[in-house]
């Protein structure tokens, strides 16, 4: 009887003895943002969109060039001006500064959807190989580095160089 006990309480205990000790969780994270911005898509991205902002800066400096200067010369002109030639004048600029303020309204959301296009279209290509990556080296979670509130990780869990180079041989830019 005191063999039979000893024996159940060894195969109850079996378990517990092949489990083997997990050196560290299969955690890692990315910095989506630094992938975005160092990757080679990520500065041509960049180049294109400064191109686009330089474009649009250039067209709205022109504008605003003659809103100024038809404001100065309505200001030297105004004494010499009937009141119904004052209010054409003014009715003609405060129509040329809507037109100027919807210019910069259109510039800034024609730069900020680009920018917005770039990215939705980099992130679902970066996620496909997070996975991969994960997978290769069985990894069950990986965070995103500034978006998750991560205070602190081992940089051991770092996958975001390892993530970086192979967007950029995919993207074989």
């Amino acid at each position: 009887m005191k063999i039979s006990s000893l024996f159940i309480l060894l195969l109850m205990a079996l378990p517990y003895a092949t489990v083997p000790a997990a050196d560290k969780p299969a955690i890692a994270y990315v910095d989506l943002r630094k992938v975005l911005v160092e990757s080679k898509v990520g500065k041509q991205s960049k180049v294109e969109l400064e191109k686009l902002v330089k474009q649009r800066r250039s067209a709205i400096t022109e504008e605003e060039n003659k809103l100024k200067a038809m404001q100065e010369k309505f200001q030297k002109e105004q004494l010499l001006m009937t009141d119904a030639q004052k209010g054409e004048k003014q009715k003609e600029f405060q129509q040329r500064a809507d037109v100027f303020q919807k210019m910069v309204s259109d510039a800034n959301q024609d730069i900020a959807a680009k920018d917005k296009e770039f990215a939705a279209k980099s992130i679902a290509e970066i996620r496909k190989i997070i996975a991969e990556v994960a997978k290769e080296m069985n990894i069950s979670l990986v965070l995103e580095a500034s978006e998750s509130g991560l205070l602190y990780a081992d940089s051991a869990l770092d996958l975001t160089r390892k993530v970086l180079e192979r967007y950029d041989a995919k993207s074989g830019k």
